[in-house]
């Protein structure tokens, strides 16, 4: 009777050993569900207008829901689907065969979604900041607002305290820099501040946003070949080779631009691929007249190197767009460069060097791999990207049913 207790009373506990593991397993199982179902709302950056939620074998809604996709995987199975809200809802489901229980256990995951700005930061990056110049400063301004803005631009007489710094690995050196704002580590990064350095809104550890890979609109294939003037225009003393400014919209493609500069007249919007390497000497995005004109670089090659100066006349970093795809890899401002706009290369190392002699050296956000600045820089997050910038789509909750 001793040794028949004992058996059962072991063959018991393995039996809820085995209970537990699959009940461990299937939340594991359906948060693979919704990692899934992250990844289908999330293409790629930028968002384009309307996400097919068909794609990638999911189907057409029927009855208010997208899916089910199912996976097998060695620990079990999942299954989810998504509603056809504006904001979706995602149900996950996993599921864990236990054989010597002859039964199969599931869990249920219900995460509600929201969108949140791709550029919520003055700089960020995947693996590292290293701010190696002096007097660089960081803060923020809201070019939509009368009152953290002098027409649309910066004005250092009202500035507001949300110009942080973030780096999800690596190191964030910010030196000797007066970050008006918040340094932001993920759970493996680590920061150095000098005697000199200050942080006004402290240091957390609890950064943890995925930087998801440039995606070029479906259609780049087939944009035509920008041609460059015979003769130049000179446009407030400057030369430029490549002029846009027939009004509307167009697409462009540039192979190997090299010692070139761009002007983007208002009322015109500009979407331009660039393959090859890119030498830039001068771009601007000219904000007189009804309408700001815009201009969207995707970078498909290896480097791009920007020698002069980026205007956006208009002070709105949300007109002027640089996405380099994960073929490039590195991106350099050398000379007195100032930046009014938006950088988005998470595969790039991105290098500033000089600074400029204006107080409007780098206007908007930048996302990089890496990013580093030899030189005096200001930074200037415009809080105007919450609203009007990208998106991405997250987690707002998340709960077990």
């Amino acid at each position: 009777m001793f040794l028949y207790s004992y058996l059962n009373s072991v063959q018991e506990q393995k039996g809820l050993v085995a209970r537990s593991q699959g009940w461990n397993s299937a939340l594991v199982l359906a948060e693979g569900g919704v990692e899934e179902a992250l990844a289908q709302l999330n293409p790629g950056a930028p968002q384009p207008l309307v996400i097919d939620r068909t794609a990638n074998g999911w189907g057409g809604p029927s009855g208010g829901l997208y899916g089910p996709v199912s996976r097998a995987l060695s620990s079990g199975t999942y299954s989810v689907v998504l509603t056809t809200d504006t904001n979706p809802v995602i149900y996950a489901t996993g599921y864990v065969t236990i054989p010597t229980l002859s039964t199969t256990l599931k869990r249920v995951l219900r995460v509600g979604t929201t969108n949140a700005p791709l550029f919520s930061v003055a700089s960020g990056a995947r693996s590292g900041i290293d701010l190696r110049g002096n007097g660089v400063s960081s803060d923020s301004f809201n070019s939509a607002l009368a009152t953290l803005s002098s027409n649309g631009k910066y004005d250092p007489t009202k500035t507001s305290t949300n110009g942080d710094l973030a780096s999800f690995a690596g190191i964030l050196n910010v030196g000797n820099a007066n970050v008006s704002g918040s340094v932001l580590l993920g759970p493996t990064a680590n920061d150095t501040i000098n005697a000199n350095g200050v942080v006004t809104g402290g240091v957390s550890k609890d950064f943890n946003v995925e930087f998801e890979d440039v995606v070029l609109p479906s259609n780049s294939s087939s944009w035509v070949p920008a041609s460059p003037l015979a003769v130049p225009l000179v446009i407030n003393g400057v030369s430029y080779n490549y002029v846009f400014n027939l009004g509307g919209a167009y697409d462009y493609t540039i192979n190997n631009l090299s010692s070139s500069s761009i002007y983007v007249a208002s009322n015109t919007t500009v979407r331009l691929l660039l393959t090859g390497t890119a030498k830039p000497s001068n771009i601007e995005v000219d904000g007189s007249g009804t309408n700001s004109g815009k201009l969207t670089i995707y970078m498909d090659g290896p480097s791009f190197t920007l020698s002069g100066n980026e205007v956006v006349d208009g002070g709105n970093a949300a007109n002027f767009s640089y996405y380099g795809t994960t073929n490039n890899t590195q991106v350099s401002f050398t000379g007195n460069t100032t930046f009014t706009g938006t950088i988005y290369a998470p595969e790039a190392d991105i290098k500033l060097g000089g600074g400029g002699n204006t107080p409007y050296d780098v206007v908007g956000s930048i996302i990089g791999n890496t990013i580093t600045m030899n030189g005096h820089f200001n930074l200037h997050f415009d809080e105007n990207l919450l609203k009007a910038g990208p998106f991405r789509v997250v987690a707002s909750s998340w709960r077990e049913l």
